[in-house]
């Protein structure tokens, strides 16, 4: 009975390929118990780690600030450590939370709660024990109050130890696990892989013997087409499987030659494509330069406007140093009762046209430190009603100088709120001045009311006045630095156009907001919101950016 070649390489075929089924079935098996406790190492074992690592960093800093908590007895320095330690309980709750989801066992739950526990511990006993008593202390001993907080950080690390101790034990069974599936693995397919190689052998060598001559023909052919030579054929006429290939090859021979006339004409095509991307490319360096260059003129107008305003601000400085000794002789002779007249008419213009003068560089100084970044804040305890009574009596010679009426609407038991309140003061003046300035014959008011925004406490203050109000038109200049409404030489206003650009970076420092709603003819309101407190972080607008409010004419 006659086996044709396939056959036999079918047979030899299938019994690799049931071997190697059985292989993969069972190495595909093991690779995934493996593959299972590798990713639980990966995603378990080492962030819990890390996180317990990163943990134990936590608590030492937050002992070390106790520490220096107890060392500096100066309030603001006891403050910022306050701050610290409290900063560090929120990483360490965020640690608690990115921990939660990498819990593998029960066993690792109850230890993880354990070290929550007596984290919230320590605490507790910082705040309500150790911060109190050390603040009550005034014989500078540390070692007393140090000691006491001793218990809590021992059981801390007890804890802290029992979890790290059940990660590595997790982290161990998994290695085991692993080094199992591994020996397990690498037996059964050292045997299996001799098996096939046996069998592959015995069958291989039964049949080099007879197809050897007939494939050396083949090779003899490949070797030609290797050389290049595509002219010929094997013309082999048997038929069987030699003689199939033998024919596939004839076939190869002639798409290798029209793949060969294909292949140049498209080298031709490829060259010209070529040639095209070379000028692109030339074209797209160029741009990178243009960028190159437009990015160090960038840098360059920066370093021009931060010497301008370095500058202004100098300037500003040693204009008022010599105008302040004017004002002060100025001041001197006017309360000198036997200065005749016209002179103390003349003193009074001195000091009125100076203290003009001295507003006017103040808001330059002033602008210039804000685009310096500065600007400096000093908080305090602002009474609002009082602060209120101080503004309209401020302003009332102002309002009557126009033939105006200022009122001022605060509830009594509005209490404080914690600001600058010189920064507060200036922005109110400059607000109400303003009003005053623009309003003649008509009524002012300035409205105070409680005003929570965003979840947070504050205080609204509205001016509100009768005014020559704002054109629409011409409102996207407010707030813009040396920008009046009425930019004409012959204005009837006069101004530097700084007050309300000043104004808006002064609020927005002070955290708060600004707005206003006006139309010509029917006055404007003049809307701020201050918080009643400092927030932790004020973003501020560069002045040289586009208002994001409208505001006051000035």
């Amino acid at each position: 009975m006659r086996f044709p070649i396939r056959a036999k390489l079918l047979g030899t075929l299938a019994i690799d390929l049931i071997l190697m089924i059985v292989l993969g079935f069972f190495a595909t098996h093991q690779m995934a118990t493996m593959n299972e406790r590798a990713v639980f190492i990966e995603r378990h074992t080492i962030p819990s780690l890390d996180t317990v690592s990163d943990m134990t960093v936590a608590i030492n800093r937050y002992r070390a600030r106790q520490l220096e908590f107890l060392v500096y007895t100066n309030n603001g320095d006891r403050g910022r450590i306050l701050d610290q330690m409290r900063a560090i309980e929120a990483e360490m709750a965020e640690y608690f939370r990115a921990y939660r989801p990498l819990i593998g066992s029960e066993n690792e739950r109850r230890r993880l709660d354990a070290v929550e526990s007596a984290w919230q511990a320590v605490v507790r006993a910082n705040h309500e024990r150790f911060v109190p008593a050390v603040r009550l202390a005034s014989d500078g001993s540390v070692q007393p109050f140090y000691s006491r907080m001793n218990p809590f950080y021992a059981a801390l690390d007890q804890a802290m130890a029992e979890l790290v101790t059940e990660n590595q034990q997790q982290a161990q069974a998994s290695l085991a696990v692993v080094a199992t599936s591994y020996d397990t693995a690498r037996t059964f397919i050292m045997v299996d892989t001799i098996v096939a190689v046996i069998i592959s052998a015995v069958i291989g060598l039964f049949l080099s013997a007879r197809i050897a001559r007939r494939l050396r023909r083949l090779a003899q052919a490949a070797g030609r087409v290797a050389a290049g030579d595509f002219v010929g054929s094997i013309d082999e006429r048997t038929r069987d499987e030699i003689g199939d290939l033998a024919q596939a090859f004839d076939h190869m021979l002639a798409s290798l030659r029209a793949q060969r006339a294909e292949l140049e004409e498209r080298n031709h095509a490829l060259q010209a494509s070529l040639a095209r991307q070379e000028q692109l490319m030339e074209e797209v360096i160029r741009g990178k330069q243009a960028e190159a260059e437009a990015e160090r003129a960038r840098a360059a107008a920066e370093a021009a406007s931060q010497a301008k305003s370095a500058f202004v601000a100098t300037m500003s400085h040693e204009l008022r140093t010599p105008l302040n000794a004017i004002l002060g002789y100025a001041q001197l002779l006017h309360l000198n009762k036997a200065v005749p007249e016209p002179h103390a008419a003349y003193i009074e213009r001195i000091l009125a046209s100076g203290r003009h003068l001295l507003a006017l560089i103040s808001d330059v100084l002033d602008f210039a430190r804000i685009e310096q970044g500065a600007l400096d804040l000093e908080y305090s305890q602002v009474d609002v009603p009082q602060l209120v009574d101080e503004l309209v009596a401020m302003t009332l010679p102002l309002a009557q100088r126009n033939h105006n009426q200022i009122t001022a609407q605060c509830p009594p038991d509005i209490g404080v709120i914690e600001t600058d309140s010189r920064r507060l003061r200036q922005v109110l003046i400059n607000l109400l001045g303003n009003a005053a300035k623009f309003t003649e014959h008509g009524a002012i008011r300035l409205e105070v009311a409680a005003e929570q925004r965003d979840g947070i406490e504050g205080v609204r203050f509205a001016v509100i006045d009768t005014g020559i109000g704002i054109p629409r038109e011409k409102q996207h200049k407010l707030f813009q630095p040396f920008s009046q409404i009425d930019e004409s030489v012959t204005r009837r206003y006069q101004g530097t156009g700084l007050g309300l650009a000043l104004t808006k970076q002064i609020v927005l420092a002070l955290g708060g907001t600004i707005g206003v709603e006006s139309d010509a003819g029917v006055g404007s309101t003049f809307t701020v919101w201050i918080p009643a407190a400092p927030q932790s972080a004020v973003v501020t607008d560069s002045p040289s950016s586009e208002p994001q409010l409208v505001g006051d004419p000035t």
